[in-house]
């Protein structure tokens, strides 16, 4: 919660003044990346600068085959996109820079069986496993909605791609001892698990309002 926090006072920090002036447009939006807020406002008759902040956790706790898994998903980015409308339209082409705060945490806990690590079942053993992924990461995508220029109540939408990087993975155990060959294998093979992440898919859509 302290990161969140520390995240969304950064986004108000970044806002420059002019985002709060005639023809910024505020959107409420939903998306893969979470729930978010978006600020734009226009920089030239063609261009416009969008910041924002998205945020969302999802906990897990579920048996299987006698292991307890508990763990939790946090999303959490701040965006500085800038928008350009190629035919003075709502149709927008998007690219830029994300601060990338994505992360994984699972433990597992068999009760009373065993857990395979590498190639070895191990009792008396609880793993816990972490990923993260790159802080700074390009974005590049397309969408619809209001250039900041029209007043009023505006619907917009985007889809795009988030390039987060090649997702890291991180497996240490509690309890009995286990061989560092096998720990080094666990990692190696849950990495090659999830290296088809690194491209994380940005589908939103949002309503806002442009004073």
């Amino acid at each position: 919660m302290k990161k969140i926090t520390l995240m969304l006072a950064a986004a108000i920090v970044l806002l420059p003044a002019t985002a709060f002036a005639e023809d910024t447009t505020v959107s409420a939006k939903l998306s893969t990346l979470g729930f978010g807020i978006d600020v734009a406002f226009p920089v030239t008759a063609a261009v416009d600068a969008r910041i924002g902040f998205n945020t969302f956790s999802y906990n897990i706790n579920q048996n299987s085959n006698g292991t307890n898994f508990t763990g939790k998903l946090n999303l959490g980015s701040l965006a500085a996109l800038a928008d350009w409308h190629p035919m003075d339209g709502s149709f927008r082409v998007s690219g830029g820079l994300m601060y990338n705060n994505n992360k994984f945490n699972m433990n597992a806990v068999p009760a009373g069986g065993t857990i395979t690590l590498g190639n070895t079942a191990y009792a008396g053993v609880s793993a816990n496993s972490t990923v993260d992924f790159s802080k700074v990461v390009p974005y590049l995508g397309i969408g619809w909605g209001s250039a900041a220029k029209d007043q009023g109540f505006s619907f917009s939408s985007d889809i795009g791609i988030m390039f987060q990087g090649t997702p890291r993975a991180n497996i240490t155990t509690t309890g009995a001892a286990v061989a560092a060959a096998d720990i080094a294998k666990a990692n190696a093979d849950m990495n090659a698990a999830l290296k088809n992440f690194r491209f994380y898919p940005v589908l939103s859509v949002g309503l806002g309002y442009t004073f």
